[in-house]
């Protein structure tokens, strides 16, 4: 494992872009910041508290969905992967590389809501930190799955259409922005193979919303390193 490269990858496509383009956090804050205002005009201020959690666990969900244009780009226009298949770095070393960068892009956001959750007493400064790091874990974990569509997909156009479609199946159907006791019967556990929807359910037990699943918390751990196996055994390294 090439840990300098991983760290260099995360500073050129992570910090830099970052830096550079400010109006792409204000985008990514758009929509989660408008929902927050829809629950918390529709409920009158009593789901403001999961629109909140939501917000965190949307952020990282999205960005990491979107990271597979990404992919896409990167190998179609800028044929950086092509570049990549001839030196030692592999396909693990390229998705840990984007996916910490993809974090570090989404920082900004995930430090907005924390400090929101932190004045509005929706957090302590440990459940703060827990729902921090939950937000990393799954950063990583959906990075694994959207490399695996990326590598796959021909058209970095085709990749802009499909990024938006699983970013809204994955954030807004799962029960992220509401309270995950709202669903009954199978539908509760078929929600929970959604990767967003177990780090959601955990946070909202972090923060006291609602009672500590287990089985949300053993769905996340292992869902983590299943995709990102699968990316490494079946995502396209090599153009045909």
């Amino acid at each position: 494992m090439n840990v300098r490269y991983v760290i260099v990858f995360a500073w050129f496509y992570g910090y830099s872009f970052l830096k550079r383009g400010y109006s792409y956090v204000f985008s990514y804050m758009i929509t989660p910041l408008s929902i927050l205002f829809l629950v918390y005009v529709l409920s009158r201020g009593a789901l403001l508290q999961y629109a909140i959690v939501g917000g965190l666990i949307s952020v990282i969900a999205t960005n990491s969905v979107v990271s597979l244009s990404d992919v896409v780009m990167l190998r179609k226009e800028m044929k950086l992967q092509d570049m990549l298949v001839a030196t030692r770095i592999g396909p693990a070393e390229y998705m840990l590389g984007l996916a910490t960068a993809n974090l570090v892009f989404s920082s900004v956001g995930m430090i907005v809501y924390v400090i929101l959750g932190l004045i509005l007493h929706v957090f302590s400064p440990m459940s703060a930190l827990i729902s921090f790091l939950i937000a990393c874990y799954l950063n990583y974990s959906m990075t694994g799955l959207a490399f695996i569509i990326g590598t796959f997909v021909p058209y970095t156009r085709h990749s802009w259409a499909i990024s938006g479609v699983l970013g809204t199946v994955l954030t807004i159907i799962p029960p992220i922005y509401y309270p995950f006791s709202e669903l009954h019967g199978i539908v509760k556990y078929l929600a929970l193979v959604i990767p967003s929807s177990p780090a959601s359910v955990i946070t909202q037990g972090v923060a006291g919303l609602a009672n500590f699943n287990v089985i949300a918390l053993v769905l996340l751990l292992i869902e983590g390193p299943i995709f990102v196996l699968l990316a490494m055994r079946f995502s396209r390294w090599r153009e045909k």
